[in-house]
């Protein structure tokens, strides 16, 4: 009979993702992460095989993580547009130093090179696309939204905006990350906001 595993999956991959902010792809090890949570580098191997398939773990919970991370901010919010903003302010709000964001970008390097990386890259970056359309939407049905709006077009520059955001913010750190990322996302949805009284 197989001894009950104490600590879970989750458990590991949520480690791994703040050993990759502190350390990057490329400097994360198994014994870093190990200790993170308390079991041996040879038990994480029986679990995900190496580190690849540790890293490979962690990029496909990504979209998941997203579709959470909405459903997260619609429970606490009732406007469409403030659940948006909420969505994209909540996912870096654990990131405070600008070392922690360019870390992290270092997966981007295996999301280009890899082909398996990069399934998982464009499955999370479809995730955020389509729940960022699914509440442009509802605020255009709502009224928030002017009607001629391209809500596909406009779900895709949204994403845009965001990384285009954390990579400037990583190289120049300009104030505190959520404050910069709230102003650029405002500027850029401004010009298709209906505003409450018209």
């Amino acid at each position: 009979m197989a001894r009950p595993r104490l600590i879970s999956d989750d458990a590991i991959l949520d480690a791994t993702r703040q050993v990759l902010a502190e350390l990057g792809p490329v400097k994360l090890t198994l014994a870093a992460v190990g200790a993170r949570v308390g079991l041996a580098p040879p038990t994480l191997v029986q679990r995900f095989g190496s580190k690849r398939g540790l890293l490979l773990a962690s990029a496909a919970r990504s979209p998941e993580m997203v579709l959470r991370e909405a459903a997260a901010a619609e429970a606490r919010n009732t406007s469409p547009l403030a659940t948006l903003r909420d969505f994209a302010l909540t996912s870096v709000a654990h990131i405070k130093h600008r070392e922690e964001l360019g870390n992290g970008l270092g997966f981007v390097q295996l999301d280009v090179a890899d082909p398996e990386f990069r399934a998982y890259a464009l499955a999370h970056s479809a995730a955020i696309v389509d729940s960022t359309a699914r509440l442009l939407r509802a605020a255009q049905e709502a009224g928030g939204l002017r009607p001629d709006v391209d809500v596909p077009a406009l779900a895709r520059l949204t994403l845009v905006c965001f990384n285009g955001a954390l990579q400037v913010w990583a190289v120049n750190g300009w104030g505190a990350l959520t404050d910069f990322l709230r102003d650029q996302l405002d500027l850029l949805l401004s010009p298709y906001v209906i505003p409450s009284g018209e």
